[in-house]
Protein backbone atom coordinates (compact mmCIF):
# COMPACT_ATOMS: atom_id res chain seq x y z
CA UNK A 1 0.00 0.00 0.00
CA UNK A 2 1.35 3.59 -0.77
CA UNK A 3 -0.20 6.49 1.01
CA UNK A 4 -3.11 4.22 1.72
CA UNK A 5 -4.08 3.08 -1.89
CA UNK A 6 -4.36 -0.65 -2.80
CA UNK A 7 -2.10 -1.47 -4.96
CA UNK A 8 -3.40 -2.76 -8.56
CA UNK A 9 -1.00 -5.28 -9.80
CA UNK A 10 -0.46 -6.61 -13.71
CA UNK A 11 -0.06 -10.07 -13.30
CA UNK A 12 1.16 -10.09 -17.24
CA UNK A 13 3.87 -7.52 -16.16
CA UNK A 14 4.32 -9.93 -13.31
CA UNK A 15 4.29 -12.49 -14.48
CA UNK A 16 6.95 -11.17 -17.55
CA UNK A 17 9.16 -9.27 -15.63
CA UNK A 18 9.99 -13.18 -13.78
CA UNK A 19 10.67 -14.40 -16.85
CA UNK A 20 13.27 -11.37 -17.98
CA UNK A 21 14.63 -11.70 -14.47
CA UNK A 22 15.29 -15.49 -15.00
CA UNK A 23 17.00 -14.89 -18.92
CA UNK A 24 18.94 -12.03 -17.43
CA UNK A 25 20.15 -14.63 -15.20
CA UNK A 26 20.70 -17.29 -17.48
CA UNK A 27 22.07 -14.67 -20.15
CA UNK A 28 24.91 -13.61 -17.19
CA UNK A 29 25.51 -17.26 -16.09
CA UNK A 30 26.69 -17.90 -19.64
CA UNK A 31 28.86 -15.06 -19.83
CA UNK A 32 30.21 -16.13 -16.98
CA UNK A 33 30.79 -19.98 -18.61
CA UNK A 34 32.22 -18.79 -21.45
CA UNK A 35 34.51 -16.33 -19.44
CA UNK A 36 35.42 -19.51 -17.06
CA UNK A 37 36.88 -21.80 -20.34
CA UNK A 38 40.13 -21.75 -20.46
CA UNK A 39 42.83 -20.22 -23.20
CA UNK A 40 42.00 -23.53 -25.27
CA UNK A 41 38.61 -24.78 -24.38
CA UNK A 42 37.67 -21.37 -25.55
CA UNK A 43 39.63 -21.52 -28.85
CA UNK A 44 38.14 -24.81 -29.39
CA UNK A 45 34.98 -23.15 -29.37
CA UNK A 46 35.84 -20.11 -31.57
CA UNK A 47 37.13 -22.24 -33.96
CA UNK A 48 34.16 -24.52 -34.56
CA UNK A 49 32.42 -21.46 -34.47
CA UNK A 50 34.25 -20.05 -37.33
CA UNK A 51 34.85 -22.80 -39.49
CA UNK A 52 30.97 -23.08 -39.47
CA UNK A 53 30.02 -19.53 -40.58
CA UNK A 54 32.38 -20.09 -42.74
CA UNK A 55 31.32 -23.16 -44.45
CA UNK A 56 28.15 -20.85 -44.56
CA UNK A 57 29.13 -17.50 -45.83
CA UNK A 58 32.57 -18.64 -47.12
CA UNK A 59 35.97 -17.47 -46.03
CA UNK A 60 34.99 -14.42 -44.95
CA UNK A 61 35.47 -14.80 -40.82
CA UNK A 62 38.62 -15.11 -38.99
CA UNK A 63 38.45 -16.50 -35.35
CA UNK A 64 39.13 -12.42 -33.93
CA UNK A 65 35.80 -11.27 -35.73
CA UNK A 66 34.07 -14.16 -34.20
CA UNK A 67 35.31 -13.55 -30.76
CA UNK A 68 34.59 -9.78 -30.81
CA UNK A 69 31.16 -10.17 -32.65
CA UNK A 70 30.36 -12.95 -29.69
CA UNK A 71 30.94 -10.05 -26.88
CA UNK A 72 29.02 -7.54 -28.35
CA UNK A 73 26.44 -10.39 -29.48
CA UNK A 74 25.98 -11.40 -25.88
CA UNK A 75 25.98 -8.21 -24.61
CA UNK A 76 23.45 -6.97 -26.94
CA UNK A 77 20.93 -10.02 -25.46
CA UNK A 78 21.71 -9.43 -22.44
CA UNK A 79 20.86 -5.61 -22.66
CA UNK A 80 17.60 -6.86 -24.59
CA UNK A 81 16.83 -9.26 -20.81
CA UNK A 82 17.70 -6.58 -18.41
CA UNK A 83 15.82 -4.00 -19.99
CA UNK A 84 12.56 -6.12 -20.38
CA UNK A 85 12.92 -7.24 -16.93
CA UNK A 86 13.73 -3.41 -15.38
CA UNK A 87 10.88 -2.13 -17.76
CA UNK A 88 8.13 -4.86 -16.49
CA UNK A 89 9.00 -4.32 -12.54
CA UNK A 90 8.78 -1.31 -12.96
CA UNK A 91 5.09 -1.35 -14.84
CA UNK A 92 3.99 -4.16 -12.16
CA UNK A 93 1.79 -1.58 -10.42
CA UNK A 94 1.18 1.95 -12.55
CA UNK A 95 0.65 3.60 -8.54
CA UNK A 96 4.20 2.15 -7.43
CA UNK A 97 6.30 2.85 -10.78
CA UNK A 98 9.15 5.40 -10.77
CA UNK A 99 6.81 7.75 -13.11
CA UNK A 100 4.41 8.18 -9.41
CA UNK A 101 7.97 8.05 -7.33
CA UNK A 102 7.96 11.52 -5.55
CA UNK A 103 11.77 11.85 -6.00
CA UNK A 104 12.30 12.40 -9.85
CA UNK A 105 15.99 13.05 -10.62
CA UNK A 106 15.34 11.37 -14.04
CA UNK A 107 12.96 12.32 -16.78
CA UNK A 108 10.89 9.36 -17.58
CA UNK A 109 10.51 5.75 -16.80
CA UNK A 110 12.10 4.91 -19.96
CA UNK A 111 14.82 6.68 -19.06
CA UNK A 112 15.05 5.23 -15.78
CA UNK A 113 14.84 1.56 -17.94
CA UNK A 114 17.68 2.81 -20.01
CA UNK A 115 20.37 3.85 -17.34
CA UNK A 116 19.70 1.03 -15.27
CA UNK A 117 20.04 -1.49 -17.87
CA UNK A 118 23.30 0.48 -19.18
CA UNK A 119 24.97 0.45 -15.45
CA UNK A 120 24.02 -3.43 -15.02
CA UNK A 121 25.18 -4.58 -18.20
CA UNK A 122 28.67 -2.33 -18.26
CA UNK A 123 29.04 -3.73 -14.65
CA UNK A 124 28.62 -7.11 -15.86
CA UNK A 125 31.28 -6.37 -18.68
CA UNK A 126 33.91 -5.30 -16.12
CA UNK A 127 33.46 -7.93 -13.86
CA UNK A 128 33.50 -10.89 -16.46
CA UNK A 129 36.47 -9.14 -17.87
CA UNK A 130 38.10 -8.72 -14.21
CA UNK A 131 37.12 -12.51 -13.92
CA UNK A 132 39.02 -13.61 -16.87
CA UNK A 133 42.63 -12.54 -15.45
CA UNK A 134 41.81 -15.44 -13.28
CA UNK A 135 41.49 -17.96 -15.96
CA UNK A 136 44.50 -20.11 -17.48
CA UNK A 137 45.19 -18.82 -20.69
CA UNK A 138 42.81 -15.89 -20.45
CA UNK A 139 43.46 -12.83 -19.87
CA UNK A 140 40.88 -9.48 -19.07
CA UNK A 141 40.75 -6.62 -21.75
CA UNK A 142 39.31 -2.78 -21.29
CA UNK A 143 39.21 -3.75 -25.20
CA UNK A 144 36.55 -6.21 -24.67
CA UNK A 145 34.59 -4.26 -22.42
CA UNK A 146 34.32 -1.47 -24.70
CA UNK A 147 33.05 -3.51 -27.29
CA UNK A 148 30.25 -5.30 -25.04
CA UNK A 149 29.38 -1.41 -24.25
CA UNK A 150 28.99 -1.57 -27.87
CA UNK A 151 26.22 -3.79 -27.70
CA UNK A 152 24.84 -2.36 -24.70
CA UNK A 153 24.33 1.34 -25.85
CA UNK A 154 23.35 0.55 -29.41
CA UNK A 155 20.60 -1.26 -28.41
CA UNK A 156 19.95 1.51 -25.89
CA UNK A 157 19.82 4.03 -28.83
CA UNK A 158 17.37 1.57 -30.32
CA UNK A 159 15.07 1.72 -27.85
CA UNK A 160 15.33 5.65 -27.10
CA UNK A 161 14.54 5.89 -30.75
CA UNK A 162 11.77 3.67 -31.03
CA UNK A 163 10.56 5.61 -27.37
CA UNK A 164 10.66 9.19 -29.00
CA UNK A 165 9.05 8.00 -32.58
CA UNK A 166 6.12 6.51 -30.81
CA UNK A 167 5.66 9.52 -28.62
CA UNK A 168 5.96 11.89 -32.25
CA UNK A 169 3.41 9.44 -33.70
CA UNK A 170 1.21 9.43 -30.57
CA UNK A 171 1.29 13.47 -30.62
CA UNK A 172 2.58 13.05 -26.98
CA UNK A 173 5.41 14.98 -25.63
CA UNK A 174 8.30 12.79 -22.86
CA UNK A 175 6.74 14.15 -19.24
CA UNK A 176 10.24 15.80 -18.20
CA UNK A 177 10.38 16.36 -14.24
CA UNK A 178 12.37 18.91 -12.06
CA UNK A 179 11.42 21.49 -14.95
Amino acid sequence: MIKGKNLRISKLNAFLAVIFWLLTIVCVVMIFYFSHQNGDESSSTSNAIVEALNKLFGNVFSSNVVRKGAHLFEFLVLSIFTYSAIYNTNKISSEGSYSESSVKIIKSDNEMCIIFTTWFCVLNAVVDEYHQLFVSGRSGSIVDVGIDMIGVVFLMLVIRLIFTLTLKVKGKTEIRYNE
